[in-house]
């Protein structure tokens, strides 16, 4: 084990296994299951479905916006001309 690349391998290895430790703990599992729960909890509630509600329906008018679908065709000719400008080189 004389050859440094053998020294830096045990070195990563020595320093997975010890992150790994934790992370397959007990605690450490029952703590995400714990947050997942939380988690879907919270996705789940009235007031974050009315928020999602919400902006869905903000984006779909923004979306059907005149200035906003003008923009979004500027910005596609002004792509397609630039592309066209590279592919020409």
């Amino acid at each position: 084990m004389s050859d440094p690349a053998d020294k830096v391998t045990a070195a990563f290895d020595t320093a997975k296994s010890k992150i790994n430790e934790p992370a397959e703990s007990g605690k450490v599992q029952e703590a995400l299951g714990t947050a997942r729960d939380k988690i879907d909890e919270f996705v789940e509630s009235k007031q974050v479905q009315d928020a999602l509600g919400t902006a869905k329906d903000k984006l779909s008018e923004l979306a059907e916006n005149e200035k906003v679908q003008d923009a979004v065709t500027t910005a596609k000719d002004k792509i397609t001309e630039v592309a066209q400008k590279f592919g020409n080189r």
